[in-house]
């Protein structure tokens, strides 16, 4: 099994919770932005195939390596961050 491969299934592993903690570390990130650690990349890839974010992954044209962009966190993304803030808010008022 190639590492590209071992880092998507540990990503797709991590669930819901993990692909949220990566929506929230980015939240307030510059859009669009670039990653090339294989790490991120699968994180990113996670993210895009929950629909979470709007973006694209491809090959670097400077050393032919995966690399993603992240051009903004979508509807659904924004959402899914929005529940997660209420429903902290709400354990907490207790």
């Amino acid at each position: 099994m190639a590492d590209e491969e071992r880092e998507e299934q540990g990503a797709a592993a991590n669930g819901d919770g993990a692909l949220l903690d990566v929506l929230r570390r980015i939240e307030r990130a510059n859009f669009p932005f670039r990653v090339g650690t294989p790490a991120l990349v699968a994180e990113i890839e996670a993210l895009l195939r929950a629909g979470l974010v709007e973006g694209g992954v491809g090959r670097s044209p400077v050393d032919a390596g995966k690399i993603a962009v992240v051009r903004r966190i979508s509807a659904l993304g924004r959402a899914r961050l929005a529940l997660t803030r209420d429903s902290a808010r709400g354990a907490l008022e207790w």
